[in-house]
């Protein structure tokens, strides 16, 4: 037999390439898309800056060098945050906008960098520096040049727009030797500097300290107001009424008080902690979502309170009651104010829902058609904190508005201040045209009424008539305006 034919025949080698060149190039395709991958979690697309993943790597890369050359020279990591007004415009305007304003943010801390310092771009309103040997004075003197960049505004055609941003820094190795220790020390400092409205904090352990507080707090606010708890909300959270007098008259001493309110102030009487003041938990409840049964409650309390009043033949007290912006923006808003006046039969025109200036203007559109909702119910609507800020008089006045209150800011030193005298003589002129009662917060000293009531506003609030009382010292106040012939003697002691 041919030993040729004993071995079989040959394989086609034409088709083992084919094959080979058919992997090859599956295998390039391959290492493309995962380059391209690479590339897209790299880079942010707004700036071309390296993202938090380059940081991680970069990051730790950075503390072993420290550790082999230089542990005693150490390194900065700072943190940059865009200030409120950055979510405004990303809410409000065009895209383009917000991204052109990531892109200079980026080229004004590029151009104050050594070669040797790093900056990412980590979250949308979020830049990290890291920063060899930058320290103490060093630092403060980066940024003495960096930050009155930041807050530099940025200019389009018509408008121009200033964001301003917040910083937090943590030293190696001072603040912590690992990445993730560094990294949560640095957030820890940027976050207080924004609580604290600072341009810049330095990690302290006081902060840690305190942002652990704050979470036990949250906690705390979700013991308190669980679902198996609704009911019994009363025994840890209760109200207090501040008056607010509207005058017709100004003689002799007294305010001739036309008519009296009061806005209901909430408090927490925490198990451990005492008496907390709104500032310290409700900032907490707006974070956590708790805000919004929080707010049901509020509501509910104060529609009864009026019933009840109008029912012990003070039908005419009038009472206003913050809501939130997350409770405002809710969708079921008016549904609730509605349900809720119905379930008590409180008069709607004697309740004022007060909103912030700044949750009016974050989405007019929509805010138009929920203060429509408001108004048809017959409930009256005022603009807390008026004049401090970001509101559009294009807007104002197709609100259905009836009050808006000058913020105490421009109250506290009205009579030695040119300044805000000035503002408030613009903010009693805006209202007059408007048609909107005015109320003045922050009322301290008789000169302060004198110049207020000069200048034309005639809706009073602060410690000159009284601090918040409780439901029977307000009653008490009241009814003894009420026995003076609706005459509030300035000269009298305001009861706590």
């Amino acid at each position: 037999m041919d030993a040729r034919a004993e071995q079989g025949p040959k394989p086609d080698t034409s088709l083992i390439f084919d094959e080979n060149e058919r992997l090859r190039r599956e295998n390039e395709a391959l290492g493309q898309r995962v380059a391209e991958l690479e590339r897209k979690l790299s880079l942010q697309p707004q700036t071309g800056l390296p993202t938090h993943f380059r940081l991680e790597l970069e990051l730790d890369d950075l503390i072993d060098t420290a550790r082999r050359e230089s542990p005693s020279r150490g390194f900065a990591v700072l943190i940059v945050q865009l200030g409120e007004n950055y979510g405004v415009v990303r809410k409000t305007l065009k895209a383009s906008v917000s991204e052109w304003i990531l892109y200079q943010t980026g080229c004004r801390i590029t151009a104050l960098l050594r070669e040797e310092d790093r900056l990412f771009h980590t979250h949308e309103s979020e830049f990290v520096l890291l920063l060899p040997g930058m320290k103490g004075e060093d630092l403060a003197a980066f940024l003495r040049r960096l930050l009155p960049r930041l807050n530099e505004p940025h200019i389009f055609a018509g408008f121009n727009v200033a964001v301003g941003a917040y910083s937090g820094a943590a030293y190696w190795p001072e603040h912590g030797e690992e990445r993730s220790v560094l990294l949560h020390h640095a957030d820890i400092a940027v976050g207080a500097s924004v609580e604290a409205r600072k341009a810049f904090l330095l990690f302290r352990p006081p902060l840690l300290e305190k942002a652990v507080e704050k979470v036990e707090l949250q906690n705390s606010i979700i013991k308190a107001i669980e679902a198996t708890a609704l009911d019994r909300i009363g025994e840890q959270f209760f109200l207090c009424f501040q008056p607010k007098l509207f005058a017709r008259g100004l003689e002799d001493g007294s305010l001739l008080v036309d008519r009296i309110e009061a806005e209901a102030l909430i408090r927490w009487r925490h198990p451990e902690r005492g008496i907390l003041m709104p500032s310290t938990f409700v900032p907490l409840a707006e974070e956590t979502g708790l805000i919004l049964p929080l707010g049901k409650w509020l509501l509910y309390q104060c529609a009864r309170r009026l019933a009840a009043w109008a029912k012990s033949g003070r039908p005419e007290i009038g009472l206003s009651v913050n809501l939130s912006a997350r409770q405002f923006k809710s969708e079921d808003a008016a549904e609730t104010l509605a349900a809720v006046l119905a379930y008590t039969g409180a008069k709607p025109d004697l309740l004022t829902v007060e909103l912030t200036e700044t949750s009016l203007f974050e989405d007019p559109t929509a805010t138009t058609a929920t203060l429509e909702r408001f108004a048809a119910l017959g409930v009256r609507i005022s603009v807390d904190d008026f004049g401090t800020g970001y509101s559009s008089l294009s807007h104002l006045h197709r609100f259905p508005l009836d009050e808006i209150k000058i913020d105490r800011l421009f109250v506290e030193n009205l009579d030695g201040n040119r300044q805000d005298r000035i503002i408030v003589r613009s903010l009693v002129a805006i209202a007059k045209g408007l048609d909107l009662s005015l109320v003045a917060e922050g009322v301290e000293k008789p000169e302060a009424l004198e110049l207020l009531w000069d200048m034309g506003c005639r809706g009073f609030q602060g410690y000159l008539f009284a601090k918040p009382l409780l439901p029977k010292e307000f009653i008490a106040f009241h009814d003894r305006i009420v026995a003076d012939g609706m005459r509030f003697k300035l000269s009298e002691t305001p009861r706590a």
